[in-house]
């Protein structure tokens, strides 16, 4: 990579240098690395999330040759064969340059491919997949495995992105750190589909390198946390670790769970093997705890040696340049240091936010109201950085109201538009004033103790946010579970240890009401929070409601309302005033219920009975607002063959037009025909996405295979209290060969019939009926997770705040 400076001038009018990373949308994306890095694994997941042809590059050869690689070497010889591999790799790439996930095998290990890819990475990017290196050796022999580790390192060079594929123990293969082994009755080719953790970890990366993510994410659920990005929050937190503190750490990850709203990854240490050592941190802190990244090459680190300013030039430089190329969500930059570093990073940002950093330290740090400091603040505006952030150094010389005077300043002084300015004055014990910024404010976990940090030595997240409601800038609100039959509901345990956690003082109770009218005198109390519902609102609620996600309406229900109290009626604003009292005439209703399910499904399915459009069957039982959330799983998770049944046949009929409709406009359709023995459920011609069937005695329907993923919705009581009606699963419909998963999405701690009737059937089965046992070890499991990944998700999305997972659990 070319370090050479793009030379501009740094007055107040100047311009940022021309961004190089940023590509079409549709432009292709290659996948490079050494053999056993998980490239074709990762391209099959990425080609299904961006909707994309994958090209692999032993397939692509056959295509246009006729010929194995295999066999052509053999036919025509190795010279023939050298000089034919290259002249096929570069079509490849001239061919695909829209819509396409291309993987390369080994021949990017040769200087003429590499010198393509170069070229290629000009207009598309090209990612280099690499993982740890001991999981290569374990693949290969030892002389093998060192030469392609020495030899991968070039991907570097011919790359314009990096991802570090992080081990992921859901595949059923051996731990490279700890040697631990999960087992797996599945062959190696089945693996893929149970790789939850990559598959999660990398779609979000693609969706960091395309943009695409906080874009989507807005359009489908504008409530959700990570659809506002920090810096826009009314409030949010950067939780401060240091890559030396993370390389000896005496915690888990999920000890830093819901600590903040973004990580600040400082890099201020320079161990062996520095740039796989940062890759693996970052890819550690996407995978454990799931919030935007900070990426901070700091200086002159505290207890660390001193660098000559050739050496930390140089080597912060490729720090600043791997970052970009991990493509972290923010990166700080020194605008204080030389303006070659900051020409570099702003001409190859791609996707990443900048934040224009400037730290005043020392006895002598210039004061806020110098005029310097707003000359600074226009040239990182000039620049084209995303946000701007000042730290000062201060003792009795400069008051807080001085800070408040240049926000003031700013806002009067400085056109629009204005990037978000985050400023505070710390001393040795860190940050002054726990309130002085409004977002991205620097925070420590509770239990950690490190004296190389000036900023965040003794505010925590749980403090900090708590001091918002003690200053009743926030208020305490009231939140309920509202439905018929609610008073054996958990929610209230497991919400009130989030409150508890994160230092919100707010209550949640359980409200048995019936009617409209009911739940409106709940929703318009001025300390009205949110609510979590249930029978008989869900579908009900929905013509009342001012804004729904876009779940919510295709599903045709919702779980979650919260109150609607922006002042400027957009949707950020009202975002943004969640956590204040005051009137509210006007709700906003979303569903959670769908992710709930779809995480069971996708943890819960195993490799042999991995999800094919084609051939996957589900059957849904119900056809209340919980059945309709498990159709929309059950969509998303991409079966195209779903069955439907409940007790009154017009119902399941209903369900089942509204999704037939809906899937005709968007243009899914089954992957079977025919199907005569169930009812279509209207939507018209043969291709349905969902079908009823009318009667447990009717057989399963012969053009279909057996379901391999069974959703009980049947409620626990019915909406006047009496007992639920019997449904006893006939065992005609669970002759599945591979066995299958069972969810159960009731809310009591007793098991409903149909369930009961499985376990009956497991404990009378002989040992060798293998798919009546896979039955019930499946959906045990199924019905807590379900409750409490419901809660997590709703808390988010009344609260605007990540709870942590251990604490709801």
């Amino acid at each position: 990579m070319d370090f050479s400076p793009v030379t501009v001038p740094y007055g107040a009018n100047s311009k940022p240098p021309k961004n190089e990373m940023s590509f079409e949308p549709s432009a292709s994306i290659v996948l490079v690395g050494c053999r056993g890095a998980g490239k074709r694994s990762l391209g099959f997941m990425g080609a299904l999330h961006l909707r994309r042809k994958l090209v692999t590059e032993d397939h692509y050869f056959e295509k246009v040759t006729g010929l194995t690689r295999g066999k052509f070497l053999s036919r025509h010889g190795k010279d023939a064969f050298a000089r034919r591999i290259i002249e096929v790799f570069k079509e490849m790439l001239d061919s695909n340059r829209t819509k396409c996930i291309i993987e390369c095998g080994m021949t990017s290990l040769t200087k003429e491919a590499q010198d393509a890819l170069r070229k290629f990475s000009k207009t598309n990017p090209v990612v280099y997949i690499h993982r740890e290196e001991e999981w290569i050796r374990q693949q290969l022999d030892k002389d093998e495995a060192e030469q392609l580790l020495e030899m991968d390192k070039s991907h570097r060079e011919c790359s314009n992105l990096e991802y570090f594929n992080l081990y992921d123990s859901s595949g059923g293969r051996q731990d490279p750190i700890s040697g631990s082994v999960t087992p797996s009755e599945y062959q190696p080719s089945s693996r893929s589909s149970k790789l939850l953790n990559a598959r999660e970890d990398f779609t979000r990366f693609l969706d960091l390198i395309t943009g695409k993510g906080v874009t989507r994410t807005w359009l489908e659920s504008p409530f959700s946390v990570s659809a506002i990005p920090p810096e826009y929050r009314s409030y949010s937190y950067a939780l401060r670790l240091r890559l030396s503190y993370l390389l000896a750490m005496d915690h888990e990850w999920e000890d830093f769970e819901a600590q903040a709203d973004c990580i600040e990854l400082i890099i201020d240490t320079w161990p062996d093997n520095l740039l796989n050592v940062v890759a693996t941190q970052v890819a550690m802190i996407r995978r454990k705890l799931r919030v935007p990244i900070i990426y901070h090459v700091e200086e002159n680190p505290r207890g660390e040696r001193r660098r000559s300013v050739q050496e930390k030039e140089t080597m912060d430089m490729e720090l600043l340049r791997l970052g970009l190329r991990l493509g972290v969500d923010y990166l700080a930059l020194d605008l204080l240091r030389p303006p070659e570093m900051s020409d570099f990073v702003l001409a190859h940002k791609g996707r990443t936010k900048i934040i224009g950093n400037f730290t005043f330290a020392g006895f002598g740090a210039v004061h806020w109201h110098d005029e310097r400091t707003i000359e600074h603040y226009r040239r990182a505006q000039a620049l084209g950085c995303d946000i701007i952030r000042m730290a000062r150094f201060c003792t009795a010389d400069s008051p807080p109201e001085k800070l408040e005077e240049f926000k003031a300043k700013i806002a009067a002084t400085i056109p629009d538009p204005k990037p978000p300015f985050v400023g505070y004055d710390y001393s040795v014990l860190g940050v002054r004033l726990p309130l002085q910024s409004r977002v991205l404010n620097p925070v420590k976990h509770p239990d950690t103790e490190n004296d190389r940090d000036h900023l965040a030595t003794v505010c925590t997240y749980p403090s900090v946010f708590n001091t918002l409601f003690r200053s009743f800038i926030l208020d305490p609100l009231q939140f309920y579970v509202v439905g018929a039959n609610v008073s054996y509901s958990l929610s209230p345990t497991m919400h009130h240890a989030a409150y508890d956690f994160s230092g919100m003082p707010h209550t949640y109770q359980p409200a048995t009401c019936t009617t409209i009218e009911e739940l409106n005198a709940i929703c318009t109390e001025p300390s009205f929070g949110g609510a979590n519902l249930t029978a008989p609102f869900k579908v009900a609620i929905m013509p009342h409601l001012k804004i729904k996600s876009h779940h919510a309406s295709v599903i045709g229900a919702v779980n979650v309302v919260l109150p609607l109290r922006g002042s400027k009626n957009f949707i950020l604003d009202h975002a943004n005033s969640r956590n204040k009292a005051g009137p509210a005439a006007e709700f906003y209703g979303d569903n959670t219920d769908w992710r709930a399910i779809h995480t069971c499904l996708q943890r819960a399915v195993s490799p042999r009975n991995s999800v094919q459009p084609s051939r996957t069957t589900a059957l849904v039982v119900g056809a209340g607002g919980m059945a309709r959330a498990a159709i929309y799983a059950l969509v998303q998770l991409g079966c195209r063959n779903i069955f439907i049944y409940n007790r009154t046949v017009a119902n399941a009929v209903d369900v089942a037009s509204h999704f037939n409709e809906w899937a005709s406009g968007q243009g899914i359709t089954a992957g079977e025909t025919n199907g005569s023995a169930a009812h279509g459920g209207g939507g018209g011609g043969g291709h349905q996405l969902c079908r009823v069937i009318s009667s447990t005695a009717q057989p399963w329907p012969e053009k279909y295979a057996p379901p391999t993923m069974v959703i009980s919705c049947v409620p626990a009581t019915s909406a006047d209290g009496s007992p639920p009606a019997d449904f006893e699963m006939p065992l005609q419909w669970l002759r599945s060969p591979t066995g299958g998963v069972v969810v159960e999405v009731r809310f009591l701690t007793s098991l409903s019939e149909a369930t009961r009737c499985m376990l009956t059937r497991e404990e009378n089965s002989s040992p060798t009926n293998r798919s009546s046992r896979r039955w019930w070890r499946r959906c045990r499991p199924s019905a807590t997770p379900c409750r409490r990944r419901g809660s997590w998700w709703t808390g988010s999305t009344w609260s605007a705040r990540w709870p942590s997972r251990r604490s709801s659990s």
